[in-house]
């Protein structure tokens, strides 16, 4: 169940880097274009449009993963612990990561934000990534582990959470 968890967590968070990827090309593009310099890189990039698809995919897929992360997350947390809420930083950042995501997702679906912000939008929600998967371990007290590694570890997880 924490092998899934972690498995769609971790590929959730790769298809967000495509999108973050996707928003940096894309106001790169933009913006060359804006100041009517095409320079050699210009040639090289994918057109506006197969960026914003690039992005749309990838945030959808993200989105679906991350969903599929939380969702075994909150499983392997009852498994483990006989509960299915733990009070920890970076259960509540994910829970603000999937939140936004989500936002963006329909927004993005009802083809009412397009291009530039979403653009934008992406950068800053990987930056929320990075805080969540990375920062959160270092600057909060979380007892959120990367992974359960045997019976031992998940036996120390009951006892710190009784």
């Amino acid at each position: 169940m924490l092998t899934w968890h972690t498995v769609c967590s971790w590929l959730s968070y790769v298809a967000f880097l495509v999108a973050f990827g996707s928003g940096l090309l894309f106001l790169l593009q933009e913006r060359q274009i804006k100041r009517k310099r095409m320079g050699a890189l210009f040639h090289r990039l994918p057109s506006l449009g197969a960026l914003d698809r690039v992005n749309l995919l990838a945030i959808g897929l993200g989105f679906g993963l991350l969903s599929l992360g939380v969702f075994y997350g909150i499983l392997g947390q009852r498994t483990l612990l006989g509960r299915w809420w733990v009070d920890d930083p970076k259960v509540y950042l994910t829970l603000l990561l999937w939140s936004g995501y989500f936002l963006l997702f329909l927004v993005r679906l009802r083809s009412t934000l397009r291009g530039r912000p979403v653009a934008l939008l992406s950068i800053l929600g990987f930056s929320l990534v990075l805080f969540t998967c990375l920062g959160a371990g270092w600057l909060l007290a979380s007892r959120h582990p990367y992974k359960v590694a045997d019976a031992s570890t998940a036996h120390r997880l009951r006892i710190a959470g009784q």
